[in-house]
């Protein structure tokens, strides 16, 4: 991917676990603070669009670096989108990609956002993450009668990112 801006946004959501509407959906209000104050990694504290389900998720230093050069020399105020492009644009990109990088595919493109989601889930899984951590940064529904272990601060939420998960999800 040569532009930066959707480079970015392939960078947060393997690193996020985000799908396209909520990455989509941010605003520069959302990560302003510790964006400006360089905390790595950087909290996203949000409810998910499609369920409304609250959840707290990261983007590690990779996808951070990416997205300080798509924002560099951008006037941000805090209502200000992140990203300024529709899912059509993001879809329509990732299946140009998609045709390159893999060949000819008939039907859902295979190298979708939403096949990075997934890959967040999947790389996690596969180095024993703990599945009730990836469902709560991937804004699942908990179960009531588990939502006590994912009762943690947000510095207790970072902390096991940093050595649970982010180690696998930067190349």
């Amino acid at each position: 991917m040569d532009n930066i801006q959707y480079k970015c946004i392939a960078a947060c959501i393997v690193q996020s676990g985000l799908g396209i509407s909520d990455l989509l959906g941010l605003r520069y209000g959302d990560i302003k603070d510790e964006f400006e104050r360089n905390v790595t990694p950087l909290c996203l504290d949000l409810s998910r669009e499609k369920t409304h389900v609250p959840f707290l998720t990261f983007i590690g230093s990779w996808a951070l670096g990416l997205l300080k050069q798509h924002l560099k020399d951008k006037h941000m105020q805090d209502d200000t989108p992140i990203f300024t492009i529709s899912r059509r644009a993001v879809d329509s990109y990732f299946r140009r990609i998609g045709l390159k990088f893999g060949g000819r595919f008939s039907g859902r493109n295979p190298y979708s956002p939403h096949s990075l989601r997934a890959a967040f889930r999947t790389i996690l899984s596969d180095h024993k993450v703990d599945p009730l951590y990836i469902e709560f940064w991937m804004g699942h529904k908990v179960p009531e009668q588990q939502i006590v272990y994912v009762s943690k601060s947000r510095e207790g939420w970072r902390e096991t990112y940093r050595t649970q998960a982010e180690p696998w999800l930067t190349p």
